[in-house]
């Protein structure tokens, strides 16, 4: 078995868990004394995720975590069920930025008082369909944890505007200066392929892409991260950071009165929690903001992103200089994971990042730095006076 923490991805591995309703039903009565209503599976990349409503709450073991929205099963992958010290780290997470009133997901305690459980999956094919759909994923033991469900939309489902990339941006600085206090064994030493840090080892995946263009393009972002952005990264601010701010993770609510006006309400996904360089945090968002930003050209989104980090972190200009080689990063490893993955599992979820993502990282990647850092200024200087 790997040692705790060594949970990185390697080429040809199959980890998501096969887990049909009945699975589901069975685990919440089990664990949770509950008995399913209604069954919604959610999009994940490795994991098996399900909002589930429940006939009542009473009955739950600790009615303290009774929760009026329904509540989200998770069963993790198989590499991150090797992980109890980071599971747990994820669940105390959530509940230190939950006292810090950074909205988020509470960790519902089972039957044996804990936050999380290790559970044999023995997968009974039922019906014939069933065969083709379990064949390959890999079944034994899982982490299956249980966690409230926070209401409200998804980023990604409203138009986006100027004030929400600002409000994304005031967000993802709050979140790791609150986390600056936080401390756990389990975020250290975290080492996944989904981590910044890690994208030297996408040259393994990329030949996944089989367009040699975007190949190719993919090649010359990974070698100038491995020339020009590891060589410097002992010289950046580091700590505990929530690791995936993506539109699918960050979530709005109307503004009361106000029609079709939204405001940023929560945040989702603890799963790629770690501890690594700020830059990092921020790239990740930004990248996200990019990809599906129609209202505005996408070389400005940025630029909204950073005013409102700025009111809370000012960014050293050390980082702010490697952002675009960052940016440009994670939109690569995106890209390259996501083929990789539909290659292994072909859900279009996973091809999220490609429907623009390509687009995107090859318009960033073709500007001059000084260009972009122009108008990313711009942009920032902007606000200084609102």
């Amino acid at each position: 078995m790997d040692k705790e923490g060594e949970i990185l991805l390697k080429p040809g591995q199959q980890i998501k868990p096969y887990v049909p309703n009945e699975v589901v039903h069975q685990l919440a009565h089990n664990l949770y004394n509950l008995e399913v209503v209604t069954i919604k599976e959610l999009n994940s990349y490795d994991d098996k995720n399900f909002h589930i409503t429940v006939k009542d709450n009473s009955h739950l073991p600790d009615v303290n975590d009774a929760c009026p929205f329904g509540y989200v099963m998770k069963v993790l992958n198989s590499l991150d069920s090797r992980a109890h010290n980071l599971i747990d780290a994820q669940n105390e997470m959530m509940l230190y930025l939950g006292n810090k009133e950074l909205p988020c997901p509470k960790p519902v305690k089972n039957v044996h008082g804990k936050s999380m459980s290790l559970e044999n999956l023995k997968i009974q094919i039922s019906e014939p369909l069933d065969v083709a759909a379990a064949k390959d994923h890999p079944t034994g033991q899982y982490i299956v944890r249980l966690l409230s469900f926070v209401p409200g939309k998804i980023l990604h489902s409203v138009p986006y505007t100027k004030e929400l990339f600002f409000q994304v941006g005031e967000l993802v600085a709050k979140t790791d200066l609150a986390l600056a206090g936080f401390k756990h064994d389990g975020i250290k030493g975290v080492d996944r392929i989904w981590n910044l840090n890690a994208v030297p080892k996408l040259t393994d995946f990329v030949y996944a892409i089989e367009d040699e263009q975007k190949r190719s393009l993919s090649v010359a972002v990974i070698d100038n991260f491995k020339s020009n952005v590891l060589p410097l990264l002992e010289h950046l601010e580091s700590g505990p950071i929530h690791g995936d701010f993506n539109e699918q993770n960050i979530l709005v609510m109307e503004e009361e009165g106000q029609p079709g006006k939204y405001v940023l309400s929560g945040i989702l996904d603890f799963g790629d929690v770690h501890i690594n360089f700020y830059l990092f945090e921020l790239a990740i968002a930004i990248c996200y903001m990019m990809i599906e930003c129609q209202s505005m050209n996408i070389l400005d989104a940025p630029g909204h992103v950073l005013a409102g980090y700025n009111r809370f972190r000012l960014i050293p200009e050390n980082e702010f200089t490697l952002l675009k080689d960052c940016i440009a990063a994670r939109l690569s490893q995106s890209l390259v994971l996501g083929a990789y993955s539909y290659s292994q599992n072909p859900d279009p979820y996973l091809l999220t990042t490609s429907q623009r993502g390509w687009q995107c990282l090859k318009m960033l990647w073709d500007c001059p730095k000084d260009e972009l850092h122009k108008r990313w200024r711009e942009i920032m200087n902007s606000y200084v006076n609102c």
